[in-house]
């Protein structure tokens, strides 16, 4: 692969490289216009994330991933020796000006969600983002107006939604076979992302709670129906990862206006693998989920293992070594090719996603709420929108003006 500087600056530098190997538009417009041909889809992002987004479009199939965009051509060169996309960009202003592109998914670090997200929307295209959807409750904001004006589908990114596992657990409940459900929790925990630029706040704008507390804040919120919410209290740490600028490990409780209760764990400070589990306890019954356990391989081994297609034990790492939960169908049984496959039928039918702007939007909320009560020691009332550019300095520098 030819080398490319990081931005374009000329006519040449702006072509693609060919790779071998103020009246509201409605969703059906956009839907029609896509017709019941292959939705043809961009990449921005050539990380570890754009690769699930990857091969959970070409596991749904419906669609077709013909370019990518990502500043750093090192990265676009490995990720196509393993997924090879036709065009690739320097820059993903380039990528947008594609007329035939339909759809383009965000995986890039949390401080660019929101400029990207909006840029693609502004260029009229749809979008799906990677969780958190932005740092600021302004640009959250911002996404969700300018979306519901151009009448384009936002795909909020929390696959937690989707998991077979996960669905099968709110169906029970929602069944009424546990009673009424008073309680449920999620817990996510592991050793830490690979990545520098989670560990810096303003890289990421906050630590495991901005990673994969999120992920269990909207697990609890669509388990128990998006019911309102009426308070948080949280606690957030360091305890392994005490070098780095956020927070390693948070636990937060929030109560539904009914008095229901959620609670979360989420950590980077776990040793000896990953965990995933899910509870609900009603009046009737309860319910465990273990995402791990039940479809997967138990296997220790010293020197770890690579990467095998649709099976990755820990996520981000080149090997996965001592004791680890091997999946063999872990991109179906992680929700990914199902979020996809919502997505894109939403596009073309002008439906909202189960996880949409919107949501990405109330979990935000719910997060800066959990900072600035882990950072007072005082459970927080919603709503709560405070107006600041890093979530997480609502935890290293507490308020008490809010």
């Amino acid at each position: 692969m030819a080398k490319t500087k990081t931005t374009a600056k000329s006519k040449r530098d702006a072509k693609p490289v060919k790779r071998t190997a103020k009246k509201p538009v409605q969703p059906a417009a956009h839907a029609a216009a896509a017709g019941s041909r292959p939705l043809r889809v961009g990449l921005i992002g050539a990380g570890w994330i754009s690769t699930v987004h990857y091969d959970a479009l070409k596991a749904i199939g419906g669609c077709e991933v013909v370019a990518q965009a990502d500043i750093d051509p090192d990265r676009l060169k490995a990720f196509g020796e393993s997924r090879p996309v036709r065009d690739y960009y320097p820059s993903h202003h380039e990528l947008l000006k594609r007329k035939d592109i339909d759809v383009v998914t965000v995986a890039v670090p949390n401080r660019l969600h929101a400029p990207l997200t909006l840029d693609v929307l502004k260029a009229g295209k749809h979008v799906i983002v990677e969780k958190p959807l932005c740092l600021t409750i302004a640009e959250a904001e911002e996404i969700v107006d300018l979306s519901r004006r151009k009448g384009l589908v936002v795909g909020y990114g929390e696959e937690l939604c989707y998991v077979p596992k996960f669905v099968r657990m709110k169906q029970i409940a929602d069944s009424g076979a546990l009673g009424d459900v008073y309680m449920v929790k999620q817990t996510e925990k592991h050793s830490g992302p690979y990545s520098p630029w989670f560990w810096t706040r303003e890289g990421a704008g906050g630590g495991i709670l901005m990673d994969m507390g999120c992920h269990a804040i909207e697990f609890c919120r669509w388990f128990m129906g998006k019911k309102p919410i009426k308070s948080v209290w949280a606690h957030c740490a360091k305890y392994l990862h005490t070098w780095a600028e956020v927070e390693d490990h948070v636990i937060l409780t929030f109560e539904f206006a009914d008095g229901a209760l959620a609670h979360v764990e989420s950590s980077w400070a776990l040793q000896g693998g990953m965990a995933s589990r899910a509870e609900a306890y009603g009046t009737k019954g309860v319910i465990y989920g273990d995402l791990l356990q039940g479809m997967g391989l138990a296997c220790f081994t010293p020197d770890g293992y690579p990467e095998m297609p649709g099976n990755r034990a820990l996520v981000g790492g080149p090997a996965a070594c001592g004791w680890t939960v091997p999946d063999y169908e872990w991109l179906w049984n992680n929700g990914y090719p199902q979020e996809m496959r919502d997505f894109l039928d939403c596009i073309r039918t002008g439906g909202t996603p189960i996880e949409s702007a919107q949501d990405g939007l109330e979990v935000l909320e719910i997060m800066l709420a959990a900072y600035h009560s882990a950072g007072t020691g005082k459970r927080v009332a919603l709503p709560f929108r405070p107006n600041l550019s890093i979530p997480v300095d609502l935890w290293l520098s507490p308020r008490q003006d809010l």
